[in-house]
């Protein structure tokens, strides 16, 4: 998600921890806007995973904190966007759309923006088996028919 978040026009640093209070690092000072994700509880069934996730989209505020609307309005568009590219990008995935909240919260700066908690869920499918059902005839050698019978059958 985070290669998605970085292409987005107003992202400028991407808080790979996965903790959004990684904010108050001094590495993250000039990095505003930022988009952070964090794992929240998974569930592993017989035939699909369901990934629970929150992103958040944090900027600076002013000084007179202006800008908060301007912002948090940012962010809620930035998460149309994303959910856009990710339902472009991947189209076996089934996204279930959160709930988008705004905030303002103090890190090593004020700041403001949004959270959304999401839903992803995907078959049980091998690796190579994905591999092979995007790439098909066009999959490199070493993907095999043969080689995903071995990998099927020991892994």
């Amino acid at each position: 998600m985070n290669w998605i978040a970085q292409n987005q026009p107003n992202v400028n640093g991407i808080v790979e921890t996965g903790d959004v209070y990684d904010l108050n690092k001094d590495e993250y000072q000039q990095k505003y806007a930022a988009f952070c994700v964090t794992q929240n509880t998974h569930n592993v069934g017989e035939e699909f995973t369901t990934f629970s996730f929150t992103l958040f989209y944090v900027d600076r505020l002013t000084l007179d904190k202006s800008n908060k609307i301007e912002i948090q309005s940012t962010a809620v568009e930035f998460f149309a966007n994303f959910i856009k590219t990710v339902m472009q990008k991947f189209d076996n995935l089934d996204w279930t759309n959160g709930d988008v909240t705004t905030f303002t919260e103090k890190f090593s700066a004020e700041c403001a923006g949004a959270y959304m908690t999401c839903n992803i869920t995907t078959p049980n499918k091998s690796l190579c088996a994905m591999i092979k059902m995007e790439l098909g005839e066009f999959a490199p050698k070493e993907y095999s028919d043969d080689w995903f019978k071995w990998v099927e059958k020991y892994i």
